[in-house]
Parts: C-alpha cells; structure tokens; sequence
C-alpha cells in the first residue's frame, strides 16, 4: 500500500528514477493506493539528459507493491518494491518502454497501451 510520503521506483523510460506521493486520488477519505490505483506525484530524482525535471508534479499508475496483493482465483501476488509509471495530465502513458513485470488485472480501456509496452505479464 501507498500513502502520502511513500518513494516511489519508476520502472518506465520517461527519465525519472524516484518520486514521492504526494496525494492518492479517488477521493477525500481515501489514504492508501494500491495495484493499478492513481496518486500524484514529485519527481525527486532523474535520470542524466532527461526532459523530466527535479520537483515537477505529474501522476503516476501503481504497477507494483510490497503489499500482498490478492487475486479472486486465491493466488497471493507480492512484489520486492514499489514501482510505478508515469502519467500526463490527461491520463496518457508518458514512456514507450515499460520494465519489469505488470500484472493482468491492471488491463483496462484507459491502459491498454501498457500491456503492449511491457515485456512480463503475469
């Protein structure tokens, strides 16, 4: 689970390293993120020569958690870190290669470009 504070390992090629959540959306009362859930977002480190900047704000999709994550068959699903990819204002996946494993269940009509970038799919 993510909240407020938790740095975040970007596993996408859009050129930030690590950022830190700042906000999780989807409501007022709502203090944890988790597997494919939305939270914005400050980039804290970057890679060498890249368009992304230190301390911009932009939103990030949720692809991996060290927090167990149950799936309605009964497999237990948990991850080494916490990962995420970056996102523009409007919703749209910034990067064109996305690393690392992606579970199924993120699939949906807003990211279905994701599962065409990354390479492992579980």
């Amino acid at each position: 689970m993510i909240q407020e504070q938790t740095l975040v390992e970007i596993t996408d090629n859009s050129g930030a390293r690590l950022v830190q959540c700042i906000k999780v959306l989807g409501g007022s009362k709502k203090k944890f993120a988790k597997i494919g859930d939305i939270i914005k977002v400050s980039v804290k480190t970057v890679h060498f020569n890249s368009k992304i900047k230190k301390s911009q704000i932009f939103k990030a999709l949720i692809i991996r958690t060290k927090f167990i994550f149950n799936r309605q068959n009964g497999e237990k699903i948990k991850f080494n870190d916490n990962a995420a990819i970056l996102l523009q204002n409007n919703g749209q996946i910034i990067a064109t290669r996305v690393f690392g494993i992606i579970i199924k269940e993120i699939k949906s009509e807003k990211f279905s470009k994701l599962i065409s970038l990354s390479n492992e799919i579980i």
